[in-house]
């Protein structure tokens, strides 16, 4: 068994590799981080040849990547976003949600350092991946937005999150075909003739 909790989950899921639920079975396993880690890495289909824990070559770098160190600023990171200051209430666990955030904004907020690239809502893509998605397709003329939300200066757990993407207007088949590709399996999707929306819980 190639799960991280030990699972059956060719049983429970009909599938061994690409596990819908293996994230959540790496974050909730019991077992050493390493193994648990090695048997993420099966699931995905890696050849065991290919999984050097040790080695520099390692696909488990990426999880072992320094903290990101955002920049606190929020009072400039919540104008870039929302276009107004926000009254943040320190005695609540406030976040505020963004519904249309452009290309640029998300390019500057990115640059700025108010959000971690690497960043991702579950099973998202990451925000930089998100970046580099809308970019070259605004290079062929169609405009990408974002859904997301900030988290308040006073929690801990301070972050802008990107958790949708959004395209409003005319589309060809081909772009059609390419943002299914990009948004895999969400756990929304809407697809209209002039709409596109993509999120992840």
């Amino acid at each position: 068994m190639f799960c991280p909790m030990q699972l059956d989950c060719k049983t429970m899921t009909g599938v061994i590799y690409n596990c819908p639920n293996l994230s959540e079975c790496l974050q909730n396993s019991t077992l050493d981080r390493m193994e648990a880690l090695r048997l993420y890495f099966l699931n995905q289909g890696i050849p065991p040849e290919d999984i050097k824990i040790n080695g520099q070559s390692s696909p488990l770098r990426p999880y072992f990547h320094r903290r990101f160190a955002y920049n606190t600023d929020y009072q400039t990171r919540d104008l870039i976003i929302f276009g107004n200051p926000v009254e943040w209430d320190e005695d609540l666990n406030d976040i505020k949600p963004f519904y249309q955030l452009s290309l640029a904004q998300l390019q500057q907020i990115i640059e700025q350092g108010f959000a971690d690239p690497a960043a991702q809502q579950n099973n998202s893509p990451t925000i930089q991946a998100f970046l580099q998605f809308a970019q070259a397709q605004a290079s062929k003329g169609f405009q990408f937005a974002f859904e997301g939300y900030a988290i308040s200066p006073f929690r801990d757990d301070y972050r802008v999150s990107v958790e949708g993407i959004i395209y409003r207007g005319n589309y060809p088949y081909q772009m059609l075909v390419e943002f299914y590709e990009f948004v895999g399996e969400p756990d929304e999707i809407d697809v209209q003739s002039h709409y596109l929306r993509a999120w992840w819980d």
